[in-house]
This record gives C-alpha cells, structure tokens and sequence, in this order.
C-alpha cells in the first residue's frame, strides 16, 4: 500500500514562466557577449549546455556542477577560460537568480495545488525528488514558497544539494533513507521516463511517469488504486 508520494518537480509539478529564459538571453547578451550574439543563439546556446549536463547527469549519476554550467555557457559566448573569474561566476549566477524570483515558474497545471491538499488531507506523505540545472535547490525553495506549495512536503531533495542526480541508485536511496517506509510503500512520480520512472522502478519504489501536463488528483487516485 502506498504511504508515500515522491514527486519530481519540472514538467510534474511547475513549468518555467514564459518570459524566464528570454529575460535570461536578453542580459548574457547584453553583458557577456563579445561576438554579437543574437538573444535566440544565446538561447540555444544555453540550452545546449544543460541538454550535455542532462546527459552526463544521467550516465555519472552526479550532479553537473552549476558552476561547470555557467563558465561552459561563458566559453561558448567566446571568452578565455583563464578569464572567467569567480566574481563573473557569481555575478550571473545571482543575475540570473534574481530573473527567475522576478518571473518564478507557474503550476504545470491549474489542479496541481488542490492535488497536494487533497493528498495530504488523506494522509500521504509528500516529498519533492528533483534534478536542478542552473537553478539550485535554495532559490527553488524560495519559490515554492511563493507559491505557497511548501508546506505539503515533508522534505526536498536537490541534486545540488547532494550531488547526485536521478536515475542513479544513490539518489533514490536518499529519498528512501528519509521515508522511514518500505520501498513498496513509495510511489515516485516524475515526467522523465529514465530518470523518474526507470531510475525508481529499479531501485524498488512503484513509479507513475507523466506524460500529459493537464494530470490530476483522478490520475494520480487510479495509480494508487492500481498499487494498492
């Protein structure tokens, strides 16, 4: 029977706003771009470098540090290595912190609120198990609580934090050593199939992959149904 609801948090619980990653181009173009860069290849050129960290990710079962992230996005920018300072580092790591506090991301869906109330109100357990990018697991606490959301987890688990990333084993023993349940008894829920759903199928949990944004607490009510 299961006790606990692991959930993944982008494209599972919260999308990015639609002006975050343009907002995000439009500075690193203005202030890091010494060959002229367009917005829309900053753009990609951003996207390129979380798409090989996604994947490095994945096959290391670490987490890509952030830093790694920023000063790779710097260098395809043009800029010398031996030039990225700590200061440029911590500059547009809090830029770009304050642009995504500025337009935080926004429910996948309109049920995704009254889901995690309605869940806790029957006596589950929730907690949040996610993989971060550029952005880290503090800034993301600080939106969830912005968006008023924070108080129905028990606990959160970044990749940052403990550096390591889903699917690895050892990322879902982490979730597992705080559950205090039997792996049976944990239902993780994501959007990624490997990562999400392969990752915690492996590891012993049952597993609900997403694969519709417009989920809710009925689909998530057949799956427990469908486990217990």
């Amino acid at each position: 029977m299961i006790k606990h609801i692991s959930f993944d948090l982008w494209l599972t619980l919260i999308k990015s706003h639609p002006e975050f990653k343009e907002r995000r181009a439009k500075f690193l173009r203005k202030e890091f771009n010494p060959f002229g860069y367009s917005a829309k290849k900053i753009m990609d050129i951003v996207q390129s470098v979380d798409k090989v960290s996604d994947r490095l990710n994945e096959i290391n079962g670490k987490k890509v540090p952030t830093e790694w992230m920023y000063r790779r996005i710097l260098q395809k920018l043009g800029y010398d290595p031996n030039c990225i300072t700590d200061d440029v580092y911590t500059e547009i790591k809090q830029k770009v912190n304050d642009l995504f506090m500025k337009y935080p991301p926004l429910f996948l869906n309109e049920s995704i609120q009254p889901m995690l109330h309605s869940l806790k109100e029957e006596g589950y357990s929730l907690n949040i198990s996610s993989n971060t990018g550029y952005i880290e697991g503090n800034t993301i606490v600080a939106t969830l609580k912005c968006l008023n959301i924070f108080e129905y987890f028990d606990f959160c688990i970044f990749s940052d934090e403990i550096r390591l990333s889903k699917p690895s084993q050892e990322f879902f023993e982490k979730v597992y050593e705080r559950t205090g349940l039997e792996k049976l008894e944990v239902l993780h829920v994501g959007d990624n199939f490997k990562a999400d759903f392969d990752g915690a199928v492996k590891y012993g949990f049952k597993a609900c992959h997403i694969n519709n944004q417009q989920y809710t607490i009925n689909d998530i009510k057949r799956h427990l149904q469908k486990n217990d």
